[in-house]
């Protein structure tokens, strides 16, 4: 059954040190979502905590971002990816309240990876089963201890807040999200569009 809620204006935190496939994967997902079909008006932004940001593990640099301090309008979602760059940001007041407004502005808070962490700091998943990258489970732990690690799942949905496995699993989450708001057919859609199929050897 597809969600009542809608799902069409999405927010990416795009900061130093970020997972590449953290946030290259969910945009391709979406933004194809978006190419195929025109009329559901589904925008992507990419939010920066910098103008420009430098990817982990690689010398890729993106400019051109729109600061997360002039951000006012309402998002559907704001997905907050993994990465090195996290563990500065969990240690930053500043930063902490940079993102805490814009999930404020957010009905959905999402996570890939160690993106976990910096909910799981801003009390978004204290009591909730959640899962992250595999390194980072002690981590999740000591910043909340109420949080219910499970890595039985790709992803945990709570309906205002879904987090996912490491890296590759933000795709597989993407993929949920957009059968769950917008219908099946549309995900499997944008699944063969993209030719993720990783069941097949």
């Amino acid at each position: 059954m597809v969600s009542s809620k809608t799902l069409k204006k999405i927010g990416i935190l795009l900061f130093d040190d970020v997972e590449l496939l953290d946030f290259a994967g969910p945009m391709q997902v979406f933004s194809s979502l978006s190419a195929l079909y025109p009329y559901l008006s589904v925008e992507v932004h990419n939010l920066g905590l910098s103008d420009v940001i430098e990817v982990s593990k690689t010398k890729l640099q993106i400019n051109g971002l729109q600061h997360i301090d002039s951000w006012t309008e309402h998002l559907d979602m704001i997905l907050i990816p993994g990465g090195l760059g996290t563990r500065a940001i969990i240690k930053s007041d500043e930063q902490l309240s940079a993102i805490k407004r814009i999930v404020s502005l957010s009905e959905i808070s999402s996570s890939v990876c160690t993106g976990s962490l910096v909910l799981a700091k801003l009390g978004k998943l204290a009591n909730k089963a959640a899962t992250t990258h595999f390194a980072a489970i002690d981590l999740l732990k000591k910043i909340d201890d109420s949080i219910i690690v499970d890595r039985t799942k790709r992803y945990h949905d709570h309906d205002d807040v879904i987090v996912s496995e490491g890296v590759s699993a933000g795709i597989d989450m993407s993929l949920y999200l957009v059968a769950k708001y917008h219908g099946q057919e549309k995900a499997d859609h944008v699944r063969k569009y993209i030719e993720y199929f990783p069941e097949v050897a």
